[in-house]
């Protein structure tokens, strides 16, 4: 059996959020953690990782050997969106407590409402290529 470690990479201040790691279509599991190990027979399996909607995903094709640690990492693209999106909740938080005159609030709320849809018809023009993924082997320590 080969040894098979999938790595959610992920940024700073960011949740980590559960995906689902599809093996040939048959689903693996859910992943929770940074991290997991599998022990998987050698060969060639498309790997397919899905966020919990299931029409945000990606898959590869990935090249399973014997004697050697085969690694995939994933990681989402969505760094700048993070960002916006971020800056976007701490200022509809503030809005909550503050008022804001007449221009200035028509004005948040169309750049904010423009953002979001800008945002959604870019999740649907990527929804099948949404995550990064990049795999290698590293040579297996010898057993002493």
């Amino acid at each position: 059996m080969a040894r098979l470690t999938i790595i959610q990479k992920k940024r700073k201040f960011t949740p980590m959020l559960p995906h689902k790691i599809l093996i040939g279509g048959q689903l693996l599991g859910l992943m929770r953690t940074p991290s997991v190990t599998i022990n998987i027979p050698q060969g060639i399996y498309e790997f397919t990782v899905q966020s919990v909607f299931p029409f945000i995903k990606t898959s590869a094709i990935v090249k399973i050997d014997e004697g050697v640690d085969n690694v995939l990492e994933f990681e989402d693209k969505e760094k700048y969106w993070d960002i916006v999106f971020s800056l976007d909740m701490i200022l509809w938080t503030a809005s909550l407590f503050l008022n804001l005159q007449k221009p200035y609030s028509t004005i948040y709320h169309i750049i904010s409402e423009g953002l979001f849809a800008i945002w959604l018809i870019h999740i649907i023009v990527i929804r099948k290529r949404y995550f990064r993924i990049s795999t290698f082997q590293k040579r297996m320590p010898e057993q002493l």
